[in-house]
């Protein structure tokens, strides 16, 4: 069988929702040869981080074979031209993406949803982007077959915004990349790691892009709270306005020799930065994936997570909880990680058989399900 996939963010971009497209991808080009993937993308890249996807043989990049206009040919039928020519029976818009026009009677229609947090905080957004946003997730609900939820809390947002009907619906979890556990059990590679990036000692870690959503404000309040005042925080993230204004509010709260920030981290080194730290940390708002919470898991490291979005349904009992807005109930949790290296280990034991679920052979086959239910074949 052929898929097709909207691969515009896929080639083009290196967000976290790009790794998810590239995952996905991967996952089944590895777990179905037989088959073909065609990621389709108005324009080619010279992204290297998409060698490794590209490697794999039954994956294949497409660019338009004709285009007037490269904004029709994906959002309208001139995709379909290429689809018929390449065999295509199911076509996946990763970005909630699908294309209107003559020729869907001929190809099935899947899309993922993962991200709804501009219908839950309009004031982060312009309204001409809640509108586009909300237009384009609403078409792509109606006109799909199928519609996959990263999570039950987006299954659950999609039902309520757009009325979907909950039988249309299919929750896959992300997972985490086989191969990067290989390298946990490599201590040379660790500590090379460790190097690489000039990390400190002993630091608890965190991830984001310091958007509103990430409430990295709660994260620097409670730090400034915790008893132990010689562990640093290393934060994963690029500059932009907002992580400016959270370093002013790192001098008046007299922490910011204790922040370090690295800007991008090797996706072959990330697991290590997990691994070596003491606690990892998602304070975020309206996750609909959790990924980093899986890969916090998977990697054995104590996990401290805000009750909101997605967190409790994928750590279940294996991470510390807090209100989003809580700083005073974060710090207590940092210093009950730092302090009770007893009940940790029970956590994290508990967290890699839970985390050992999210694996690419299950996100590839249930997928893979979901495509066959599009063209009722199961």
């Amino acid at each position: 069988m052929t898929i097709g996939f909207d691969g515009i963010r896929t080639v083009n971009s290196n967000s976290q929702l790009c790794y998810y497209d590239r995952l996905l991808i991967s996952s089944l080009g590895m777990e179905y040869p037989r088959d073909s993937f065609m990621v389709y993308t108005p324009e080619n890249s010279s992204d290297r981080g998409l060698s490794w996807l590209l490697s794999i043989s039954s994956v294949h990049l497409k660019t338009p074979y004709k285009a007037f206009s490269k904004w029709l040919w994906r959002n309208r039928s001139g995709i379909f031209t290429d689809f018929h020519r390449h065999g295509v029976k199911v076509f996946h818009g990763l970005d909630s993406v699908l294309p209107s026009g003559h020729g869907k009677e001929k190809v099935r229609m899947v899309t993922t949803v993962r991200d709804l947090s501009f219908k839950r905080f309009m004031n982060d957004y312009t309204w001409f982007e809640k509108l586009r946003r909300s237009s384009r997730i609403g078409h792509a609900c109606k006109r799909a077959d199928r519609i996959i939820a990263t999570s039950e809390y987006i299954k659950d947002s999609i039902i309520k915004k757009y009325g979907t009907s909950a039988n249309k619906i299919d929750v896959i979890y992300t997972a985490y990349r086989d191969e990067y556990i290989e390298n946990l059990n490599d201590p040379i590679f660790i500590q090379n790691t460790k190097g690489k990036y000039n990390l400190p000692s002993n630091f608890i870690l965190a991830v984001t892009d310091f958007g509103d959503l990430s409430n990295m404000e709660t994260l620097y309040k409670a730090f400034a709270k915790i008893d132990d005042k010689k562990i640093d925080l290393v934060i994963i993230g690029k500059k932009n306005d907002r992580y400016r204004q959270l370093k002013r509010l790192a001098e008046k709260l007299n922490i910011e020799e204790r922040i370090v920030r690295v800007s991008s981290v090797n996706k072959h080194n990330f697991m290590c930065l997990y691994a070596l730290s003491k606690a990892f940390i998602d304070p975020s708002i309206a996750d609909g994936m959790g990924q980093c919470v899986i890969e916090a898991m998977i990697s054995g490291t104590p996990l401290i997570t805000s009750d909101d979005g997605c967190h409790r349904e994928i750590a279940k009992d294996v991470a510390l909880y807090f209100d989003p807005k809580n700083e005073e109930q974060l710090a207590k949790h940092i210093n009950t990680v730092l302090s009770s290296p007893d009940r940790c280990k029970a956590l994290t034991d508990k967290g890699k058989e839970l985390a050992a679920a999210f694996t690419q052979h299950n996100l590839a086959q249930s997928t893979m399900l979901t495509y066959d239910q599009a063209r009722g074949k199961a």
